[in-house]
């Protein structure tokens, strides 16, 4: 009996320091990075570039690290934090299990990343340490309210998650929603209400607008139901948190000569009440007006973007926009200091795009294609975390992350080669999230 205590005190001994050591060595890595940035001179060191594996087999999914080191490199330097669930499985490569945003996301105070186990329908909740690591709070993972969360988005200490009920890998049972959750000082969600949307519409993303009054969304593949509905929404935020759609939404996309009339990314301009929407199918960036008091939504123009054209993000004055165009893997830089009517400044094809492939009905995509994008606090690197898409999977593992400068007008050059994301072609990476330890203190950029 004694030798069995004993043996049971060693063995928390022992965990207690391996997990000291890794803290250690963590809070090492950051230490280096921050004696770097003397030798680069750019300040980029200061971050820590999240990114979510999203790896579908039973409880892998988890967090990687990164921050850069001398020269402007960029390295790996903790994780995996595992989620406790797993991610969305694609093996067929088919459209709308993958097409979703803000998969990683950071609560309003700067203490708590959040990430979307999308495989096994929770959100998993760390508290962010200051050496860079995660540590799930008690209660990790939570429900996330329906099936297939994609999507996260905070307003105070409200949480926002789409459910976007489409996983090739699991029966689906439930209808999409768009749920409503508290967070507490604990990191603890807690749900309040749901709005259900249409079956097999397969939902995306939900933003909270600037003045935290509305939230916009889309339901990518509304258009292809029979009879097709809208894509694009807008809600109202009650006193509550939960939301009611504002009058005459989901609204459809104008459509094109084939009918493809998705709504696919969405980020609303710092400064000015427009809405910027990629339509995907059409090669083009949407321009939208809000209501400022009913939420409405109004498209003024569109403005040419590439094929796929997906993911957005703007600089925090708003001068400049950049945009992921998935199918060609390249990058759209827009003069955006006029909200209503962006320019476009340059079109940049990313490193290592691999063999093109034939999607039926659309023609040729690259094996590699940005899925997700996020600013560096300084605004001087733009990440970008690619997918490996093309359904052969003998070619090579075209996982990348890719880390671009900004350059003084906005433009942006990509001197280095992408970092391979360590995990296998079969699976998609997605979702980034930057958080800043400057000083050792947390300060998450939801960009």
């Amino acid at each position: 009996m004694k030798k069995s205590i004993l043996i049971f005190f060693l063995s928390i001994a022992f965990a207690a320091c391996q997990k000291n050591a890794k803290d250690t060595n963590l809070q090492q890595n950051l230490q280096s990075a921050k004696n770097n940035n003397g030798n680069n001179g750019n300040g980029k060191t200061d971050d820590i570039l999240y990114i979510q594996t999203n790896d579908f087999h039973d409880n892998q999914n988890a967090v990687l690290a990164y921050h850069h080191v001398g020269q402007g490199k960029i390295q790996h330097f903790g994780g995996p934090f595992y989620t406790k669930g797993s991610g969305v499985g694609n093996p067929e490569q088919i459209l709308g299990p993958l097409d979703s945003d803000y998969e990683l996301r950071v609560s309003a105070d700067g203490k708590f990343l959040m990430a979307v186990n999308s495989g096994s329908n929770t959100i998993a909740v760390f508290y962010i340490k200051s050496n860079g690591g995660l540590e799930h709070v008690p209660g990790s993972p939570f429900p996330s309210g329906g099936q297939t969360p994609v999507s996260i988005d905070v307003n105070g200490n409200y949480v926002y998650v789409v459910n976007k009920s489409h996983d090739p890998l699991h029966t689906i049972t439930q209808a999409p929603n768009y749920a409503t959750f508290t967070i507490d000082g604990n990191g603890k969600l807690t749900f309040i209400s749901k709005f259900e949307t249409t079956p097999g519409s397969s939902p995306g993303l939900n933003l909270v607008s600037r003045d935290k009054k509305f939230v916009f969304g889309y339901d990518f593949l509304g258009f292809m139901l029979k009879p097709p509905v809208g894509t694009l929404r807008s809600f109202n935020i009650n006193n509550s948190g939960s939301l009611s759609p504002v009058a005459g939404t989901p609204y459809f996309i104008p459509g094109n000569a084939e009918g493809m009339d998705g709504a696919l990314g969405l980020w609303q301009h710092p400064t000015a009440n427009i809405l910027y929407v990629g339509f995907p199918l059409h090669a083009q960036v949407g321009v939208y007006s809000i209501n400022a008091a009913t939420g409405a939504l109004s498209l003024q123009t569109a403005v040419p973007g590439g094929k796929a054209t997906c993911w957005i993000r703007t600089t925090r004055d708003g001068s400049r926009m950049y945009v992921l165009n998935s199918a060609e893997n390249t990058v759209s830089v827009f003069n955006s200091s006029n909200a209503a009517s962006p320019t476009l400044l340059q079109k940049l094809e990313l490193k290592k795009s691999g063999p093109e492939y034939i999607v039926p009905g659309l023609g040729a995509f690259k094996t590699s294609e940005p899925f997700s994008l996020a600013l560096s606090t300084s605004e001087k690197i733009l990440y970008i975390v690619n997918q490996h898409t093309n359904k052969d999977f003998s070619i090579g593992n075209y996982n990348y992350m890719h880390y671009l400068d900004v350059n003084n007008d906005g433009t942006l050059t990509e001197e280095s080669d992408p970092v391979q994301i360590p995990i296998p072609n079969t699976v998609r990476p997605k979702g980034s999230a930057v958080v800043s330890r400057q000083g050792n203190n947390g300060n998450g950029y939801n960009n």
